[in-house]
């Protein structure tokens, strides 16, 4: 009762002389931010992410085709020493899915032939894949194919012009023929031509050539390419009859009876 008692009086006094009785409470301490910029290296875009971040220990054999996801993804993939420089490959920087990858790598400078780690980036498919010779291995042209991949981070080589005349622009190889371009009879393509496509072949008729005649040698004939290369404008047509043989530019062609599709150049 005492105890009690002698607490009012202290109370009251208080409330006279205008006190404020605190609780004691804990406070968090944080440490003062930093008055100057951020250290380290500025912030950038971040890094290309890697497919489910697992790197795909290959075999020699393993092609573009065996890997698991969609057009633009990427994956690490890691080649052995003694891959094989004389398997098919089927392109230039964009290969064609069944190419095997890390014969592929050597033959663009990803990788040299002791092996090692090349991230692939999966490719939907192309009208054409022109082959050369790169780093001892040489590549083949192809047509069409239903899928392919190129090396991440590898600098690729310059990409033609596109023409005003065409959207897109068929890189196409030596051996690239007409019937290969999927399009209606009158619909227009423009095709990229390499050097070197003057010498040999053989092509069948004379503006208009039967589509199974290789494009870039028929340019030459028609005198719209030469032999260091060239674009032109193929325009795809219904087959013919008969197709005339002519010696024309140093190429000379031959005479073919009916064939099922043909085409002629835009001048």
């Amino acid at each position: 009762m005492i105890r009690a008692a002698a607490t009012i009086p202290m109370f009251a006094l208080c409330v006279v002389a205008g006190c404020v009785l605190r609780t004691p409470s804990l406070i968090a301490r944080t440490p003062p931010l930093p008055s100057g910029p951020p250290s380290g290296p500025p912030s950038g875009p971040p890094p290309a992410e890697v497919e489910g971040g697992q790197v795909i220990e290959a075999g020699c054999s393993f092609n573009g085709l065996e890997i698991k996801g969609e057009p633009g993804s990427l994956h690490d993939v890691v080649c052995p020493a003694g891959c094989d420089k004389t398997v098919n490959v089927y392109g230039t920087d964009d290969y064609t899915g069944d190419t095997p990858i890390c014969a592929a790598a050597m033959h663009a400078g990803a990788v040299s032939d002791r092996g090692g780690q090349v991230t692939v980036m999966v490719e939907p498919g192309r009208p054409a894949y022109r082959g050369t010779k790169r780093n001892g291995i040489t590549s083949r042209d192809w047509g069409a194919y239903r899928g392919g991949f190129r090396f991440h981070g590898v600098v690729r080589a310059p990409v033609a012009p596109v023409a005003a005349a065409a959207p897109v622009v068929i890189e196409a190889g030596c051996s690239f023929r007409a019937n290969e371009i999927r399009g209606e009879p009158g619909s227009a393509h423009r095709v990229s031509c390499p050097a070197g496509c003057g010498a040999g072949g053989a092509i069948w008729g004379s503006d208009p050539y039967t589509a199974d005649s290789p494009i870039c040698l028929a340019a030459v004939h028609a005198g719209l390419a030469t032999d260091r290369g060239g674009e032109v404008t193929v325009i795809l047509e219904d087959g013919r009859p008969a197709y005339r043989g002519s010696k024309r530019n140093g190429v000379s062609s031959s005479d073919h009876g009916e064939y099922r599709a043909s085409y002629r150049f835009q001048r």
